[in-house]
């Protein structure tokens, strides 16, 4: 009998195992083999077929001095740790004495904040200046559309859960470009902002009497455009040449792309969004109203928390997505711009495929994935413990 039972279990233990197996097939030989494929092709000068071993000169070539980098991982540690300390201050847990946690916690930030000050110029200086400069695109491109998409995709959301004539017809136009291929529709948003006068984007501004733009041909910052910002003057230092240019703010023709990104992907948020609002208890409306609560009470104190996983969800599939976004950008780029609208993925595109540097370029996108990783991991441990679930 029991010997039966054994052999049953191996047999379904089988069964699973044959079921499973193409899956992993798969996923090995296109997920994780590459992944390890491209680290022992970044130690390599790799171009059509592989040459010396190089080690780390790869990594190097890109940051230039990794004693730099180094630094950078322990500030970015100080500042984390000092937010934590804050933190646990005031969720009145701390493991420190009152005093002593908000002084080391405020010690540790601001020593941070001076170290990134320091660092970054330096890592700028030393490092590959096309890849730096693409990596300043893909951070401006994060935190020009992730939160915006957000907000939007909420307000969304929380239109459609009233009731009007149309909503069905509604829901179908703002989910409609999310729909379309992505080349089709940054095809048709290129000739939207197109730079000619006649251009849609361009006629709006004539109706308030603005002069045409440039828009997905322009270089100069939003900053720089609006209030004159980033204009680095002779023999300034390489500290403030460096943040004199983060001070001009992304490029035109990329806001023009978020402005794409808030087009197609606001209707995706809105979707999500729509569906948490569908497991709002109705009776915790009801409650509210019965009590006398305001609108804007409902809205902060009820559906902003219940709607905490779905935020959590899309901001981390926003962040992940907008730095490995590349087809849209490609398709909306233009060589004229010089770089001034290509992200990381675009740049280890171009470096794989046409300039041949397949070593380089699996470094590269090795350090891609560390920072993405990296940021998910930090946005877990921030966000995880204010989701709230419900019961």
């Amino acid at each position: 009998m029991i010997g039966t039972q054994k052999k049953r279990k191996h047999r379904d233990n089988l069964t699973g195992f044959l079921f499973i197996a193409p899956s992993v097939v798969i996923i090995s030989m296109f997920g994780i083999f590459p992944v390890f494929f491209s680290v022992y092709v970044s130690m390599h000068k790799w171009r059509i077929k592989k040459g010396r071993f190089l080690g780390i000169d790869n990594f190097e070539a890109a940051f230039g001095n990794l004693a730099y980098v180094g630094l950078l991982a322990l500030v970015i540690v100080a500042i984390f740790f000092g937010v934590k300390l804050l933190s646990q201050r005031a969720a009145g847990t701390p493991r420190l004495p009152s005093r002593v946690s908000k002084a080391l916690g405020i010690l540790l930030i601001c020593g941070g904040l001076l170290g990134a000050i320091y660092s970054l110029p330096a890592i700028w200086e030393n490092g590959d200046d096309d890849m730096l400069d693409a990596l300043r695109v893909t951070i401006w491109y994060s935190l020009g559309t992730v939160p915006v998409q957000l907000a939007l995709g909420l307000f969304i959301a929380v239109l459609l859960d009233q009731n009007f004539r149309g909503k069905q017809a509604f829901r179908v136009i703002y989910l409609l470009p999310y729909i379309v291929p992505s080349v089709a529709s940054a095809t048709v948003f290129e000739r939207l902002f197109s730079l000619r006068p006649e251009s849609f984007a361009n006629q709006i501004f004539r109706i308030f009497r603005a002069e045409p733009l440039q828009w997905l041909l322009e270089v100069r910052g939003i900053f720089d455009l609006l209030f004159g910002w980033g204009i680095a003057r002779e023999g300034t230092g390489v500290v403030s040449a460096y943040w004199t240019t983060w001070a001009a703010g992304p490029s035109l023709a990329l806001v023009s792309i978020m402005l794409y990104n808030y087009w197609v992907y606001s209707g995706y948020y809105a979707l999500i969004y729509s569906n948490g609002l569908a497991n709002i208890p109705r009776q915790l409306y009801e409650a509210a109203e019965v009590d006398g609560a305001k609108k804007s009470t409902v809205f902060f104190k009820i559906i902003l928390p219940l709607l905490s996983p779905s935020t959590f969800f899309l901001s981390m599939l926003g962040i992940i997505g907008t730095f490995k976004a590349f087809n849209h950008i490609y398709v909306l780029r233009n060589a004229v711009t010089r770089g001034a609208a290509d992200p990381m993925s675009v740049y280890i595109f171009f470096t794989f495929f046409r300039k041949s540097r397949f070593g380089y370029a699996s470094a590269l996108a090795l350090l891609l994935f560390i920072i993405v990783m990296g940021l998910t991991l930090v946005q877990r441990k921030i966000m995880a413990k204010r989701v709230f679930y419900g019961e």
